[in-house]
């Protein structure tokens, strides 16, 4: 779920940066004065919307598909410890009673 996560933020942070470089092309004859000045606060910010896109695509992606995790969990639980399934007897005898 997390390289899931990695992939989608990065996809999106890259089109938001193609987006911005297009809108920004007035700045294209001090871009070495620009970058040389502000090159720390440049990538700071990068790094934080990063962050911030990775975070709403974790939350995102867990909203979605892991939504009816614990009843699922739940159902093959009680499969489980009520002999009803093939695996129940070799999953018993590997974790015992717990």
């Amino acid at each position: 779920m997390l390289a899931n996560a990695v992939f989608v933020a990065t996809v999106i942070f890259l089109a938001l940066a193609f987006a911005l470089m297009g809108q920004l092309r007035f700045l294209i004859p001090w871009r070495a004065l620009l970058w040389h000045e502000y090159w720390r606060g440049i990538l700071f910010y990068c790094f934080l919307l990063f962050t911030n896109i990775l975070g709403l695509t974790i939350w995102v992606e867990r909203k979605l598909w892991l939504r009816d995790t614990g009843r699922k969990l739940k159902h093959l639980d009680q499969e489980i410890h009520s002999g009803q399934n093939e695996m129940s007897a070799e999953i018993l005898a590997r974790f015992g009673e717990e």
